[in-house]
C-alpha cells in the first residue's frame, strides 16, 4: 500500500486519523506543543478504509495500491524452515508453467 496525508491533520483530528488505521500506520509527531499526524510504516496497513467514515477526515489521506508489489510471509510447522518451502514452492510452480506452455504450444500447433 502507498499511503499519502493531502493535508496537515492536526490535534484531535490526527488522533481519530491514527485510530482508523492498525497501530503503526499513522504515527503522531510533536511539533510546537501540536500533536500531527503523519505516515509510519504503510505495510501494516490492511485496506482498513475505517478513515471514509469521517467526513472531516476521508479527503486528508490518499490510499493506494502498488502494482505488481506483493508482500506475503511463510510459516513453517514441519520439518522444513520456510525458506526451504519457498524454494521448493517456486521450483513448484515453475514446472507447472513449463507444462502449460507445452500444452499452448501443442494446442497451437492442431489449431494450424
Amino acid at each position: 500500500p502507498r499511503l499519502t496525508l493531502t493535508r496537515e491533520v492536526e490535534g484531535e483530528a490526527a488522533e481519530r486519523l491514527q485510530h482508523c488505521f492498525p497501530p503503526g500506520v499513522i504515527h503522531i509527531q510533536h511539533y510546537n506543543d501540536k500533536k500531527v499526524a503523519c505516515i509510519g510504516d504503510e505495510r501494516k496497513d490492511t485496506g482498513a478504509r475505517e478513515v471514509f467514515r469521517h467526513d472531516d477526515l476521508k479527503d486528508c489521506i490518499k490510499l493506494e495500491r502498488e502494482r505488481n508489489h506483493f508482500i506475503f510471509s511463510v510459516e513453517s510447522t514441519g520439518v522444513l524452515p520456510p525458506d526451504v518451502l519457498v524454494k521448493e514452492a517456486v521450483g513448484v510452480l515453475r514446472d507447472k508453467c513449463r507444462t502449460l506452455l507445452r500444452a499452448l504450444d501443442r494446442f497451437d500447433q492442431q489449431q494450424k
